[in-house]
């Protein structure tokens, strides 16, 4: 088996191209903390019953359950829609199709690959690059640990990455990369929860994301959100599209 991921990077404004930021020891600690108490939180099921997906933005300040994250910003989406027809192993099969993530998330992933490192863990590595409308290119180099588990019938992906590095120009072969943390603070972390449940001939298919960032700079707040909406909603859709109508 392969492992499962979500291919979610919050797209990089132009302005991120001027300013580079440092990841700080307090930073990590809020993320951390932050994480820790997200993942004991119970979310209810969310409202599928139409055919769009459902947004809802968590953490809307950005902050630490009130508290200020000290030169970050702590982005939380939780995103679901309803599969018609299809089945939870029909679902979890594009979420372990590592060769095909290239295709299935097109533009963004643009190389992909897992390894097993348990019984139920995986290694993951993507790398993701996002291109802006005046020729700036950022990409990612990812690396995460992902675990496949059942929890009250459900079936559960969990993804935590543990090293992010960006690339220097952007552009293939992503091997120019910078230092851990010392770059444009555009993703610094991020972690992701699918969440699979048969209801009927249709599958329930819920994606949580939390990712840390540099704070958004004043008058940006509103499209680095926007960004991320349209991320995860792409990848929901884009999962749902593949499941439905796998290649010949």
């Amino acid at each position: 088996m392969k492992a499962a991921f979500l291919p979610v990077v919050l797209a990089a404004p132009a302005w991120c191209a001027v300013f580079t930021a440092r990841l700080q020891p307090n930073t990590i600690t809020a993320w951390d903390k932050y994480v820790e108490r997200a993942e004991h939180s119970v979310r209810p099921t969310l409202d599928t019953s139409d055919d769009s997906p459902v947004l809802v933005d968590l953490n809307p300040k950005g902050d630490n359950a009130g508290e200020d994250v000290p030169g970050g910003y702590i982005h939380h989406w939780i995103g679901a829609l309803r599969i018609p027809n299809i089945t939870v192993a029909a679902v979890r099969a594009v979420l372990e199709n590592y060769p095909q993530y290239p295709r299935i998330y097109a533009p963004d992933v643009k190389l992909s690959s897992a390894s097993h490192a348990g019984e139920r863990d995986y290694d993951v590595r993507l790398v993701t690059e996002r291109a802006e409308r005046i020729g700036l290119h950022f990409a990612f180099d990812m690396r995460s640990r992902v675990n496949f588990r059942a929890a009250d019938g459900d079936s559960i992906i969990e993804s935590r990455s543990y090293l992010i590095r960006e690339s220097e120009s952007g552009k293939p072969p992503y091997t120019d990369l910078r230092p851990e943390g010392n770059d444009h603070g555009i993703l610094w972390r991020l972690n992701s929860y699918w969440r699979l449940r048969q209801t009927g001939a249709s599958v329930y298919a819920e994606c949580e994301v939390i990712s840390l960032s540099r704070k958004p700079l004043i008058g940006m707040g509103s499209l680095v959100k926007n960004r991320a909406r349209d991320s995860l909603e792409a990848t929901l859709r884009q999962t749902r599209n593949r499941a439905v109508r796998p290649p010949d």
